[in-house]
């Protein structure tokens, strides 16, 4: 509940307004059988034609500004809800930007999404409703008390005790409710993992005719969620009955108490029309709210699991540390004895590596699957923080450096390559926002996009597809490296970002890359030794190791792991 008390500190004014104007509708819908009262015995049992008058004028008057207090409130308590869902959006939004890799794994993407979508719904849905009509229910049962009370203490005792039976069932049916409440949101995480990898890998499922096996998991899932909700809807078809049943025994009894207190001429005819009218608004309102409540479990359970994921300390956070230089020789990338462990894991999946990159240079890193290859560009991104050693960029630790500084630094291009539905000049513009056409031109060409791009009808103003579905896996390649090349930073780093090119771009591409990027590092991550046959220094990883260091005819004669590499691509190419 924390982030809700923050949001209505802030919102002090609106949440002040809002309350004024459902109280205005309380006291309106009060005064209503208090008048009714005056009617029936001060104007029809008396036959007095202008006090009716009089208090219809008085009734119409009050209606009228009732009616245009309960709109004001009803707008404002929607205005309210509908800040408070951009409130919460806006910092799990800015809170997952924050988030380590690692953490947000542990979160899950599914999850996440339910969270930033179906969970602030259902909260915003039900915080507007709360506002509406369980806000105003206590005053409104309060004062009904309190005028009933008025007129006769019998009549007001009936309706406190129709009131505690009321609040004790629906206290008992909420709690049980919210346990419910929580397994529900759950399972609509595991029902939107499931349809996820359903939509996003319908080709695997087909190519393997797994149709029948996938429908089985969904339908799991499903039933899943179906049988909680099922048990909880038992739950309130319960309550709903059970309350009209109290409604109609409190109805009777306070008619049948007023009856009998009319018939000793100790209350008037329009006394008991009001404390029936009390009566069946302090229920009414009752109704509304339990109704109302029942929404209330899930919006506890949204609001803690948003919470979950905002309380969460990164783990990746700018250090105050002093930013020391101790640069002395050309290297603009230094790995110092750099150790790192995977969380959970016994074993570091690097191990005590160095080496250098100097300016200009070309830098490429080999090694088998699960070498720690990657592991080595995210950290340099500091995706992840190293247990031993340190890593400098031109001489200073990257833990001395804001986040934001160390990445304006790096121009990566991921392993996976990734377009944003837009446009292709948009998503050029990602890696550089004041992207010159010259600018995009350059990044095409050193890139090998432009020859495709020229092609389309629209160029670079075509529509990227989401994930962009639309192009294939080796334009997608050079796309992504474009919008990398694009921004003018002194290291680039290239995640296997070459595998799905063909020999003849890839070369084209290196060596279009050597002419133009003279002067920034580029540190290439590669599977095919053909890739990175002519980089200035390559190092060879193995078990996060690294065996060998130096130039491809140093490595074929002295590191037996890069001969290895070397003659399984040689002999695969030879069949």
């Amino acid at each position: 509940m924390k982030y809700l008390k923050l949001f209505l500190q802030e919102r002090k004014g609106k949440v002040g307004i809002t309350l004024i104007m459902l109280l205005g509708q309380v006291v309106g819908t009060l005064l209503i059988p208090f008048l009714m009262a005056g009617i029936v015995d001060n104007g029809i049992l008396k036959g007095d034609m202008n006090e009716i008058l009089h208090i219809g004028v008085q009734m119409i008057v009050v209606l009228f500004v009732t009616t245009v207090v309960a709109v004001l409130g009803s707008y404002y308590s929607a205005d309210l809800a509908a800040v408070f869902g951009y409130y919460m959006r806006d910092k799990i939004f800015r809170k997952s930007q924050e988030l380590s890799i690692h953490e947000f794994d542990t979160i899950g993407v599914s999850s996440m999404i339910t969270r930033t979508t179906s969970d602030i719904s259902n909260l915003q849905q039900t915080f507007g409703l709360f506002l509406q009509l369980i806000v105003p229910a206590p005053l409104m049962i309060g004062a009904s008390i309190v005028m009933t009370a008025y007129t006769s203490s019998s009549l007001a005792l009936a309706l406190i005790v129709s009131v505690v039976i009321f609040i004790v069932l629906a206290g008992l049916v909420l709690k049980k409710s919210i346990f419910i409440s929580k397994k529900v949101q759950a399972k609509l995480d595991k029902i939107n993992q499931v349809i996820r990898e359903s939509i996003t890998g319908i080709r695997v499922i087909r190519a393997f005719g797994n149709e029948r096996y996938e429908e089985g998991r969904a339908d799991k899932a499903f039933r899943s969620y179906a049988t909680d909700m099922i048990k909880l809807n038992k739950l309130f078809a319960v309550l709903n009955p059970t309350i009209w049943l109290i409604i109609g025994i409190s109805i009777a009894i306070i008619v049948w108490i007023g009856g009998v207190l009319s018939m000793k001429g100790t209350m008037d005819i329009g006394q008991i029309t009001a404390v029936t009218e009390y009566s069946i608004i302090t229920l009414s309102y009752l109704i509304l709210a339990t109704t109302t409540s029942v929404t209330l479990p899930k919006m506890k359970s949204c609001l803690d699991r948003l919470e979950e994921v905002l309380e969460i300390n990164p783990e990746i956070q700018d250090l105050n540390i002093e930013k020391e230089c101790t640069k002395d020789n050309h290297a603009v990338v230094e790995f110092k004895n750099v150790s790192f462990f995977y969380n959970g894991a016994e074993e570091p999946v690097i191990k005590n590596i160095s080496f250098s990159c100097n300016k200009g240079e070309t830098s490429a890193i080999i090694g088998s699957t699960g070498s720690g290859k990657s592991t080595i560009a995210n950290l340099m991104l500091r995706l992840h923080d190293i247990e031993q050693g340190e890593i400098r960029i031109n001489g200073a630790d990257i833990r001395s450096l804001s986040q934001k500084e160390l990445r304006d630094t790096i121009g990566y291009i991921p392993q996976k390559a990734f377009l944003f539905s837009g446009t292709i000049e948009d998503n050029l513009r990602m890696g550089y926002k004041e992207a010159t056409k010259e600018d995009m031109e350059r990044a095409l060409r050193i890139s090998q996009s432009a020859s495709f791009i020229d092609k389309l009808p629209l160029g670079v103003n075509t529509e990227v597809s989401q994930g962009g579905s639309n192009f294939s896996g080796g334009q997608k390649q050079r796309l992504s490296i474009a919008r990398a090349l694009i921004r003018k930073v002194p290291i680039y780093i290239f995640d296997d970002s070459f595998s799905a090119l063909d020999l003849k771009t890839d070369l084209a591409l290196r060596k279009s890359l050597k002419e133009n990027m003279t002067d920034a590092v580029k540190i290439i991550i590669a599977q095919r030794v053909s890739t990175i046959m002519d980089a200035d220094q390559i190092l060879v990883l193995d078990e996060g190791k690294l065996v060998g260091s130096g130039k491809h005819t140093e490595l074929m004669k002295n590191c037996s792991v890069y001969q290895a590499i070397a003659k399984s691509q040689m002999d695969i190419k030879e069949s």
